[in-house]
């Protein structure tokens, strides 16, 4: 049987809550009853929409501390700093290029909520680093990325989780299992909508 350390066992259930944006106000740091050292050290990439959660995530699950933040907006970043520091009893670090994070040898984890087409290469990267990875979905541009990620994984022996949750939801699990067992009776047509509007990233500059 593999050897699952404790710390080991904390990163990985880690992101299935805290990643995935599950916060409770009531989580505190002060009597949480985890060793400084057992606590997760994270490092989130992209502070925007999705980095919110991840974020919030991170700050209300007492399994875990926020040491970087990781934006090409200076001063947004500052501001998410602030905001942390203020509910975790100390400023993370703050930096423009995601490198200067992953050299940091007591980070054990990145989530990454960047843009869509920085999300395989900040998940190698990490990976390369040592670190265990969170990513939103998509996984990656092309197939070509996706299996350098598995690659990644597989070669500096990492955890890497893709943000899609209706693949790893118990809830979803067991109403597939109730649909394939014939709850519902015979499906012959299933329709699903998502719909959401986004702003306009504005007009192209000078590059």
């Amino acid at each position: 049987m593999t050897h699952i350390s404790r710390r080991n066992f904390l990163r990985t259930s880690l992101y299935t809550s805290a990643a995935a944006g599950a916060v409770s106000p009531a989580f505190t740091f002060a009597n949480d009853g985890l060793a400084a050292n057992e606590r997760i050290e994270c490092a989130v990439l992209g502070l925007r929409s999705r980095g919110k959660a991840h974020i919030n995530g991170f700050l209300n699950d007492p399994r875990s501390v926020i040491t970087w933040l990781v934006d090409p907006d200076g001063s947004f970043g500052q501001a998410c700093c602030d905001l942390v520091e203020k509910k975790q009893g100390f400023r993370p670090k703050f930096v423009k290029d995601m490198r200067d994070a992953f050299a940091d040898k007591n980070l054990d984890a990145v989530s990454s909520a960047t843009p869509n087409f920085w999300h395989g290469l900040s998940a190698i990267w990490a990976m390369q680093a040592g670190k265990d990875v969170y990513v939103e979905k998509p996984a990656s541009q092309n197939l070509f990325e996706g299996k350098a990620m598995v690659a990644a994984a597989k070669k500096y022996g990492r955890m890497c989780q893709v943000g899609t949750q209706s693949r790893s939801l118990r809830a979803i699990s067991e109403a597939m299992k109730f649909i394939h067992a014939g709850g519902v009776g015979k499906v012959d047509l299933a329709r699903g909508l998502c719909y959401k509007r986004r702003k306009s990233i504005g007009a192209l500059g000078d590059c």
